[in-house]
């Protein structure tokens, strides 16, 4: 189980080494998660940011998007494939578990690579 709450504040870190922007980015991100409306504040952020990359401007549209509905963003970033594959149609559970797979290790490989290697 990823802890996004210990993550999001190091991703943050390394995709914005520079005070000023980092400052700029969290106080886009903080735009999602003031309200009771919006579930699973962390998460949703950590999926802003891989959806984003290092631009500010599309930190900002995904944060508005997620306002409006957070599980775009999150099918976004941590399904991909799978969205992609419209599992509603796939019959074959062993594939469908496979294409499962292949995204979380996907994402998985993301976070380390901005952890370890700086983005």
């Amino acid at each position: 189980m990823i802890d996004h709450s210990k993550l999001l504040p190091r991703l943050t870190e390394k995709l914005f080494p520079d005070l000023e922007e980092r400052e700029l980015v969290l106080d886009i991100l903080g735009q999602y998660g003031h309200e009771g409306l919006h579930p699973e504040k962390d998460r949703v952020r950590m999926a802003i940011l891989k959806l984003a990359g290092r631009s500010p401007d599309q930190i900002r549209y995904y944060t508005l998007m997620a306002c409006r509905d957070y599980r775009d963003v999150l099918a976004g970033a941590e399904y991909p494939k799978h969205m992609g594959h419209y599992p509603w149609r796939e019959k074959d559970p062993e594939r469908l578990a496979q294409i499962q797979a292949e995204d979380k290790e996907q994402y998985q490989s993301w976070y380390l690579g901005v952890l370890w290697e700086g983005g």
